[in-house]
């Protein structure tokens, strides 16, 4: 019974075998991690500009409220700054 080395053990494998395996891995793992960071800063921007969208719009909506009700908008906001400046006394 002869014994051959296995190429794929410890023992059996080439030290440049290795090194262009071990190359590989990096070149693999780089692009795996470029990959990531294009994805999250994609999402990332994707984010900003819903976030944005919604402050224009929570703004154009707060200010066609007041333009249509502008007693009411008055009143809510005396009715807010009694309430603030009373909470303020007691603390």
């Amino acid at each position: 019974m002869s014994t051959t080395a296995n190429p794929n053990t410890k023992d059996g494998a080439a030290p440049d075998d290795l090194s262009h395996q071990i190359e590989a891995l990096r070149a693999d793992l780089a692009k795996l991690a470029a990959t990531i960071t294009d994805d999250m800063a994609g999402g990332i921007e994707k984010a900003g500009h819903q976030i944005g969208q919604t402050g224009r719009d929570a703004h154009a909506s707060a200010t066609n409220k007041v333009l249509e009700h502008p007693l009411a908008s008055v009143g809510i906001a005396a009715a807010v700054g009694l309430l603030l400046g009373m909470m303020m006394r007691k603390g």
